[in-house]
């Protein structure tokens, strides 16, 4: 009964996380009220939808 119900709080916490992602980092909702969370949300989205661009101590200089 224990697993059930950490499980289903994990699972309520990743719904969480993934609504605040949307609201703040796509749609841009509540971006005054805090503009640096909404700014790494949207970093966040655009990573996870492929548009984003690697951090430069990831990608390789070819020079």
């Amino acid at each position: 009964m224990t697993a059930v119900i950490v499980a289903m709080v994990l699972t309520l916490a990743l719904v969480a996380g993934v609504a605040g992602l949307v609201l703040m980092g796509i749609e841009g909702r509540w971006r005054q009220r805090a503009p640096r969370l909404a700014d790494r949300m949207a970093r966040a989205a655009q990573h996870l939808n492929g548009d984003g661009q690697p951090p430069r101590s990831l990608t390789r200089s070819s020079s």
